[in-house]
């Protein structure tokens, strides 16, 4: 059975992470695959959203493979981690938006893997947490800097000097998900959620998405230049044409992301 699994459809990729008996937990072998999938997604023309999520009902992601680490060397740890940085960042920085639709558990790499993605819907049974301070380590694949940018400064330290799960209306309430669903629904909910995003024009939701990434945390004048800067790029294309026309005749536009 492949560690991850890709299925597209209908201008939307979804990429599995496919190890339940294993808690979807982040192997050498696991990780590998993630990367495959990600690198064949990125070359699919006309996609318009990325939707990660797990197989089961019982965890998103369960971390790092703890059972792997033991026999791994400290070189071996490098290594890993290095990947799995290089992997999330993949992620994050996607021209198209991405969804964790988190069926299940998910702490320490697990979270961190949500984190990097631009949404977060959580199904309502499930727990979350950076817990890696419970094992004598700190996240160590964006965890501490993605969360406190997040949910702010005070509460990401709660959450990692305690190690805390927190459960999904929780996550909510903080900010970390944007939406939450009953498991039965969740996939239909993330689906529906990409397909909204999917009607809107792709090239303008990426100059949107490459906007406010690159602007936040800069000087106000910065970031209204970034956005000026890619809000005239919008202008020719022939989406925006289209919209105009489509407003005119009194119907719905069909963006072709050109």
């Amino acid at each position: 059975m492949s560690e991850t699994r890709v299925i597209i459809e209908n201008h939307i990729a979804t990429i599995e992470l496919n190890q339940p008996e294993k808690r979807n937990a982040i192997s050498r072998a696991l990780l590998r695959s993630l990367q495959e999938n990600l690198l064949e997604v990125e070359g699919v023309q006309n996609l318009r959203a990325l939707i990660l999520t797990g197989t089961g009902d019982k965890a998103f992601c369960a971390g790092a493979d703890l059972k792997e680490r033991l026999s791994m060397t400290h070189e071996e740890v490098i290594e890993f981690l290095n990947s799995l940085r290089g992997t999330l960042r993949l992620i994050e920085k996607f021209r198209i938006p991405t969804i964790a639709a988190m069926n299940g558990d998910a702490y320490g790499g697990g979270l961190e893997l949500a984190l990097c993605c631009d949404f977060r819907i959580v199904a309502n049974h499930i727990l979350i947490g950076l817990t890696e301070t419970g094992l004598g380590i700190i996240p160590g694949a964006g965890g501490t800097q993605r969360l406190s940018r997040l949910i702010g400064i005070s509460k990401a330290k709660e959450m990692i000097f305690t190690a805390k799960k927190i459960d999904a209306g929780t996550a909510l309430i903080c900010g970390l998900a944007n939406s939450m669903s009953m498991q039965a629904f969740l996939r239909a909910d993330s689906l529906k959620f990409a397909e909204q995003i999917a009607a809107s024009a792709p090239i303008a939701v990426a100059l949107a998405k490459q906007a406010i990434d690159e602007g936040f945390g800069e000087e106000m004048e910065t970031a209204l230049d970034i956005e000026r800067k890619l809000y005239l790029r919008t202008l020719d294309t022939k989406d925006r044409k289209e919209a105009l026309v489509a407003f005119q005749e009194k119907r719905k536009p069909e963006f072709r992301g050109e």
